[in-house]
């Protein structure tokens, strides 16, 4: 079944924030469907924490909390069905790097968020390191990446180099990241980079999930054709970014892409994962408008395992923790993380029971806004 949405009609009103103005459109009720492998089974526990489009296939990436099965691996998805479309790939590591630094980390199960890919070159993937907290670098090597101005254990771009075809996937080179001392980031080891996105103007964001104030931030650093040429620290800087942050609870950013304005004069948007608040926002580059936010409310799919017919055909989910987002054109993918200790709150229809507590993702699906946008 094709992912469906459509839209509860409300009237459009305004927020206004402590920290920064925000528009709130009208609320999303996005009906999802069962990401499944080859032969149509429910994935099982992959743990989504990244998602790209690359040639019109989802790329998906999971972290260090999947089943064992689907740790290190890229999982190509077809945006229709949410059915794999191919073997997982492996991710490998090249032999200088396994000896290096970030041998151990590399070689043994890194905890991957997010993934997108360089928009020169589509054999390159990229992705980032969050919580490296049970690994320790040498004294060399921690005398050398110590000034991350974060956690002990630095942040990690990653480089994948990758066919044509994504038929395999090597990991290649790494930057290391150190934040401005002045944002304050705080060491938080799994609380770092959820996000990744590029632009049109050769710039890649990073989104923090919270900082030292609790706060979600955006890093930008410039990226060129020498980006991989060094393993010395990348230095990123603040975005200056103002979010949509109304308190002080915990508003993690957790998934990133970029969304062009139709009027290319315009540098466009990013599209952030607000994973707690089960909602989008729009972060206007040019920073013309304040950003939009989008309140989506999600459900799963009972059709599987009904027989009976004694569940409605979607059951709304009480945690859904959006972690992947991926634009394509007028259309944004969605892919949940199950969060292993709140996923199974979702079960009401105990048909969908085994679903919930095998901890299976959902794709969702939904078109762009014009409201979105800055009016020319």
């Amino acid at each position: 079944m094709h992912v469906l949405s459509f839209i509860l009609c409300t009237s459009l009103t305004l927020l206004t924030l402590s920290l920064y103005p925000a528009a709130v459109a009208g609320e999303l009720h996005l009906r999802g469907q069962w990401l499944t492998d080859l032969s149509g089974q429910n994935l099982v526990d992959p743990q989504s924490s990244g998602l790209t489009l690359r040639h019109g296939e989802l790329i998906h990436i999971g972290d260090n909390s999947a089943a064992l099965p689907m740790r290190n691996i890229l999982l190509k998805i077809n945006p229709q069905n949410g059915q794999l479309t191919a073997a997982p790939v492996k991710l490998t590591v090249a032999e200088p790097l396994s000896k290096g630094c970030f041998g151990e980390l590399l070689t043994g199960y890194p905890d991957w968020e997010s993934l997108t890919w360089d928009r020169q070159d589509d054999t390159t993937l990229i992705t980032v390191t969050e919580d490296s907290s049970g690994y320790q670098l040498s004294p060399e090597c921690a005398a050398r990446y110590a000034d991350t101005h974060s956690t002990p254990y630095p942040t990690l771009l990653v480089k994948i180099k990758t066919d044509k075809a994504l038929t395999q996937a090597e990991i290649v080179a790494i930057r290391p990241v150190q934040f401005p001392e002045s944002a304050r980031v705080g060491s938080f080891s799994n609380d770092g980079i959820e996000g990744l996105a590029f632009d049109n103007n050769g710039n890649l964001y990073l989104a923090l999930e919270k900082n030292r104030a609790n706060a979600p931030m955006i890093f930008v650093t410039p990226y060129s054709a020498d980006f991989w040429q060094s393993d010395d620290f990348i230095k990123v800087a603040d975005s200056g970014f103002k979010l949509p942050v109304p308190d002080a609870n915990n508003h993690p950013i957790n998934g990133l892409d970029y969304l062009p304005h139709p009027d290319s004069s315009h540098p466009g948007y990013l599209v952030a994962a607000a994973r707690n608040d089960d909602q989008l926002w729009i972060i206007d580059i040019s920073q013309q408008q304040a950003p939009f936010v989008q309140q989506m409310h999600f459900y799963a799919p009972t059709y599987r395992n009904n027989a009976s017919n004694d569940c409605p055909a979607y059951e709304k989910m009480r945690n859904t923790s959006i972690e992947g987002v991926a634009v394509a054109g007028n259309q944004l993918y969605l892919i949940n993380d199950p969060w292993q200790s709140q996923y199974p709150k979702n079960i009401r229809c105990q048909a969908n029971a085994v679903n919930f507590n095998q901890f299976s993702p959902l794709l969702f699906q939904l078109n762009t806004d014009p409201r979105w946008f800055v009016q020319p």
